[in-house]
């Protein structure tokens, strides 16, 4: 065998390997808590800022915001980027405060076995199928549309009051 076949079957199986192994990527997390505290400027009106959750009592409102980087060589799949967050014991979700940037947003209402938009969902109180309430929701999940390019980040987010 000549060196110039030799060196086209080892690129040939190299370039195979390559095609067989691609680089993945790799999704790391990481959530924050702050506080949001109310507070009122000179016209009268009130605001909210974010603070350290430092001191948290029951009735405090507070963000959970969960940042995602893609930390591998290779972007995450269109819609491969799924977060599921449970809504913390003792507290209660606050209706509409789920954001994500490009996301679509389900919640669950039975520990996280199922998911759906809030518009669909339901809890049986009294014997009674009714419309589940945010207080109901047990766990929430976005599911990020676009594809993570290599070193990309975003962040999702909701708020919850302490019971």
């Amino acid at each position: 065998m000549t060196a110039a076949i030799r060196t086209l079957k080892i690129a040939t199986l190299l370039a195979c390997v390559g095609w067989i192994a691609p680089a993945l990527a790799d999704v790391k997390l990481t959530t924050s808590v702050q506080k949001m505290e109310r507070v009122a400027s000179p016209d009268g009106t009130v605001g909210t800022r974010l603070v350290p959750a430092e001191n948290v009592i029951p009735g405090d409102d507070v963000r959970y915001t969960i940042t995602f980087v893609n930390e591998g060589k290779a972007a995450a799949d269109a819609g491969s980027v799924v977060i599921t967050n449970p809504v913390p014991e003792n507290t209660h979700y606050i209706a509409d405060s789920a954001f994500g940037s490009g996301t679509s947003i389900q919640f669950s209402v039975d520990g996280g076995k199922t998911f759906h938009p809030a518009n669909e969902l339901s809890v049986v109180r009294d014997g009674v199928k009714v419309p589940a309430q945010p207080a109901d929701y047990t766990t929430i999940r976005w599911v990020f549309a676009p594809a993570l390019a290599p070193a990309a980040q975003s962040y999702v987010s909701f708020n919850a009051r302490l019971e």
